[in-house]
């Protein structure tokens, strides 16, 4: 292992980079691993102090032109969802190996043909999942790969915010996020049971949406933490309800290979108790994820057993822990000393669900993933 140090840019001074992806490139840089060279974003505010925040060299209002004059190793995408595409291409054509923020698309051929691009550039394109090394999945992966639940055969997933969409940057804008609640918060729940459960194909997709609290435009107290953003809104944009153009709850179901169902409810706003629910069932057991309890028979006898795990890992308890760990993750992929957590194959069919989901949404229908163009092919 060569204990390379990475030169990494980063497009997007949102939020997420604040908060997740500048405190973990911090953890490598103490480690002489990796350093910041620069900052891009279209505000030249959000640049100009994240840049000063962080004691970043340079800041850029035009990604394009800092790819061309820093010429970066990596490349952390910290876009809206919209814009993930475009540059997660022109860093990889620039040479640099590109971290993406989740989902890396919407779309399943705007996916394959990123992941195509990697391949020619012969750099790695990597979709922050992060969700994989948060405590509760890590360790209910580990449940899995026991075997006591059998095989899985239903799924009951959700995420529900009483109220908490977030209120900064472009997460409730159509046109620059492309989808709200669904590609927010249910991007990191299907992924991980995906992963869970050996990356069962995505057969179709059932699903609607639904916008009706956030058009009220109620003056309801919400709690910042409760939208997601724990710190890192340093340089918010203002939020405007009229601007709100995405779903504030999705829910339906999914069909995966095996005979497989999964039931799906992801919201931002719900008059429902906030909440996280993530249940597996297979035909030996079924594993609750969230109590972390094994539901299983005994004899003759019906039994819960409460399973304990201790997260004994450096960053227990900070804000955005996971993605201190999967950057470590990454940059030792990239030194060959570890094997990828995150495939191509396990993202296309996540995106694939995604795309699915929408088109289901909007043409209110069952959408098959055979239908979406070159899909597993």
């Amino acid at each position: 292992m060569s204990n390379k140090k990475y030169r990494i840019a980063i497009i997007g001074c949102g939020m997420i980079c604040n908060a997740a992806h500048m405190p973990s490139i911090t953890e490598l840089k103490k480690k002489g691993l990796a350093e910041v060279v620069a900052v891009a974003d279209i505000r030249e505010q959000a640049a100009r102090e994240t840049a000063e925040r962080w004691g970043i060299p340079a800041w850029y209002t035009d990604p394009q032109q800092m790819l061309d004059e820093v010429k970066p190793d990596w490349v952390s995408v910290c876009t809206p969802n919209v814009y993930h595409k475009q540059w997660s291409i022109a860093a990889l054509r620039a040479g640099a190996h590109v971290m993406c923020e989740k989902p890396i698309a919407l779309k399943y051929q705007d996916a394959k043909e990123m992941f195509e691009e990697a391949d020619k550039a012969g750099k790695l394109l990597w979709a922050c999942q992060s969700r994989r090394w948060s405590a509760d999945m890590d360790f209910a992966y580990m449940a899995m790969r026991e075997g006591d639940i059998g095989k899985p055969y239903f799924a009951d997933i959700s995420f529900v915010r009483r109220f908490g969409i977030p209120t900064w940057g472009f997460f409730h804008m159509k046109e620059h996020n492309g989808g709200g609640s669904f590609c927010d918060l249910g991007v990191h729940f299907i992924d991980a049971l995906l992963w869970m459960c050996g990356n069962p194909r995505v057969q179709a997709v059932s699903g609607m949406e639904t916008d009706v609290i956030a058009k009220k435009k109620e003056d309801v107290m919400i709690s910042i933490k409760e939208s997601g953003a724990y710190i890192g809104t340093f340089t918010p944009r203002p939020y405007d309800p009229d601007e709100f153009s995405v779903e504030e709850c999705a829910a339906g179901s999914m069909r995966l290979e095996g005979n497989f169902l999964v039931n799906f409810k992801f919201t931002w706003a719900l008059n429902q108790p906030t909440a996280k629910h993530f249940i597996l069932c297979g035909d030996k057991g079924g594993l609750d994820v969230e109590q972390f309890k094994l539901y299983k028979n005994v004899g003759r006898f019906q039994a819960e057993t409460e399973l304990k795990y201790f997260d004994n890992r450096p960053f227990a308890g900070v804000a955005f822990d996971a993605h201190r760990y999967m950057y470590e993750h990454v940059y030792n992929v990239l030194e060959g000393s570890e094997e990828r957590r995150v495939k191509p194959e396990e993202t296309l069919n996540v995106v694939a669900a995604i795309e699915a989901f929408y088109r289901s949404a909007e043409e209110n229908r069952e959408v098959r993933t055979e239908e979406l163009g070159g899909y597993l092919k």
